[in-house]
């Protein structure tokens, strides 16, 4: 258990606790602060420090980090957080305190599989990693895969409507945008919005789309650039292109 316990459940500040990671001190913009044996330090000091992104949504209260494609989530005055969309429980929530953020520093690297101890003798969390950078937070997400196109051919010929048809990662989602551009300058003159489709657990897709002419172009004066993404979530994968021509 990191620190002493207190005979109250306000947090203090923690007077004399260093913080090391890797056997470096870790830089801090804000005291860390003691609660219910529980040391917590500044959200940006740590995440950063752990190689991870950070974001603030003012709206919910919520912290997200997430390193590669791994994601935390806390909630300010929650004692429940989320890694990779499995709860998990702590002992003291994350918390704002004299215009700062904090979180529980055992929790946030522990769940980013670094090792923590406590050195009672100089009163320093001691934060650990093997070299070559943290494993992922919690389970691993699966990999997206860049769609297979096997319709429309790149190259062919196609008559105002056409079938887009592939595979990709099963149950996730198929987006498909589609850019319309000049021939002789190559410029993009339209865009076909985004459209999402569903992915069953075949992981095959076929979806109609339009391929619109412009007033100022006749078909035959453009091509068309078809991009499809896998989607989960808020993640997608590399883009897929084909470029066909209109008859």
């Amino acid at each position: 258990m990191l620190g002493m316990l207190l005979l109250t459940t306000l947090p203090c500040i923690a007077q004399g606790i260093g913080v090391v990671y890797n056997g470096r001190p870790l830089p801090t913009s804000a005291p860390p602060i003691e609660q219910d044996g529980r040391v917590l330090v500044a959200v940006r000091d740590i995440f950063e420090a752990l190689g991870a992104d950070v974001e603030w949504n003012a709206a919910t209260r919520t912290i997200r980090a997430q390193r590669a494609q791994a994601v935390i989530l806390l909630t300010i005055g929650s004692t429940t957080a989320s890694v990779n969309g499995r709860a998990v429980p702590l002992a003291v929530p994350a918390q704002i305190k004299g215009g700062h953020t904090y979180v529980p520093l055992r929790f946030v690297a522990e769940a980013t599989g670094a090792k923590v101890g406590w050195v009672a003798e100089t009163r320093t969390v001691a934060i650990s990693a093997a070299s070559g950078g943290l494993p992922p937070l919690g389970p691993t997400l699966r990999a997206l895969a860049v769609p297979t196109i096997s319709a429309p051919r790149a190259g062919a010929v196609v008559g105002p409507a056409v079938d887009v048809v592939g595979r990709t990662t099963p149950r996730t989602a198929i987006r498909i945008v589609t850019y319309v551009h000049r021939r002789d300058t190559k410029e993009v003159v339209s865009e076909v919005p985004g459209i999402v489709h569903d992915v069953d657990a075949s992981g095959e897709f076929s979806h109609r789309i339009a391929l619109p002419s412009n007033r100022a172009f006749p078909p035959k004066a453009l091509y068309y650039d078809i991009q499809c993404w896998t989607v989960e979530g808020d993640r997608q994968s590399r883009p897929t292109v084909v470029r066909v021509y209109r008859k």
